[in-house]
């Protein structure tokens, strides 16, 4: 593994946060207790809705929902290929089936038009991620959702602080989960976050996060340890606090890439729905050719800057051939958005010197 001078990514811990978990560790709040509720209580006024559910992952925060929605064998879930492993991982992992449809070229979403048609009478929910922190068509996909009675579990691992047509993004679908991972605009160490208007439904997240317990050693369901630890929320909450900032400078630096990168040949810089707000978790570039896209890749590499490939396809993962019989060719818009895009570094504490190092080795490596 190389060593990097510049990384993809990289949390921001302030002073501020740190005393916040010294705090709980100090008043021996080690595991689940009141930091958690109030992360949840200020999580879930902060966009507005009834409950808010705090898990040990953004994996968890999607693989309890589809529990607690009494998804079964057979059932049948739509989601996108273009994602990180884990959004289709927690259908299979609830013994229900992945069935992908192609992503549009422009966002790298969902394609709206397409999820209809994959709609079948084993259907019971459609599954869409916000990529790299821009949301989907999510209130029309709650619309075709309705019409069709199934649920919408969005996986907004990337995308708190984002907004689609004014609404924040957590209180459009059913249910949203919400990662806190390390290279996360806001993050926990690990978590996730699990937020409905159902009331009845958070409650039994809650009771399957601890292994299905609905009061110390008596268990209503089969159910996992998911429990997030308080000094994790005390982090969470501190750093809530200042999300909005947070998603502000990640638009700053996404801003001065796409101005530096615009008039660059070959290169195509993210592009954003007037009607979203991005949170930009991740800076995807679009390079003309796989050629190109490796040129750049290698070359931000040899200077110790590291980059992405966001995402290489799940259909194309040797588990998921294996156990749909999945193929080259069944997605040809994910496919060949995933042999030419990369994702930047973009990070809160980026420095003008650092983005503008990275621009030119790409308009170098363009000529």
């Amino acid at each position: 593994m190389p060593e990097f001078i510049i990384k993809v990514a990289q949390p921001d811990v302030t002073e501020e946060d740190a005393r916040a978990m010294y705090d709980a560790v100090k008043g021996n709040f080690l595991g689940p207790g009141p930091y958690v509720e109030k992360f949840e209580k200020e999580f879930a006024k902060y966009l507005g809705v009834k409950d808010a559910v705090a898990v040990n992952s953004g994996t968890s925060a999607m693989l309890l929902p589809l529990a607690a929605l009494n998804i079964k064998p057979g059932d049948e879930i739509i989601t996108t290929p273009f994602t990180f492993a884990a959004t289709s991982n927690v259908i299979l992992l609830n013994h229900a089936k992945p069935v992908f449809v192609d992503i549009e070229s422009e966002t790298y979403n969902i394609d709206l038009e397409k999820i209809e048609k994959a709609i079948t009478s084993k259907t019971k929910a459609i599954m869409p991620i916000d990529y790299g922190g821009q949301s989907a068509e999510t209130i029309e996909i709650n619309e075709i959702a309705e019409k069709h009675n199934l649920h919408v579990i969005e996986d907004a691992a990337p995308a708190l602080g984002a907004t689609h047509w004014s609404k924040k993004v957590g209180s459009i679908s059913k249910v949203t989960g919400f990662s806190f991972g390390p290279d996360k605009n806001m993050n926990t160490g690990e978590g996730g976050m699990i937020t409905t208007n159902d009331v009845e439904l958070a409650e039994k997240c809650r009771i399957l996060r601890k292994n299905g317990a609905e009061k110390r050693y008596y268990h209503i369901y089969v159910g996992w340890n998911a429990k997030m630890p308080d000094p994790n929320a005390a982090l969470g909450i501190s750093q809530l606090k200042r999300i909005d900032t947070i998603i502000d400078t990640k638009n700053r630096l996404a801003n001065y890439y796409s101005t530096k990168l615009n008039q660059v040949n070959g290169i195509t810089t993210p592009i954003v729905k007037e009607y979203n707000k991005h949170t930009f978790m991740l800076y995807p570039i679009l390079a003309k050719t796989n050629q190109l896209r490796e040129k750049i890749r290698l070359t931000l590499e040899s200077k110790g800057i590291e980059t992405r490939i966001n995402f290489p396809p799940v259909h194309l993962q040797p588990i998921y051939r294996e156990l749909l019989g999945t193929k080259e060719g069944m997605f040809p818009i994910a496919e060949d958005i995933s042999n030419r895009t990369l994702g930047l570094p973009i990070f809160l504490k980026m420095t003008e010197e650092q983005q503008n190092l990275i621009v030119n080795i790409i308009i170098e490596s363009a000529r």
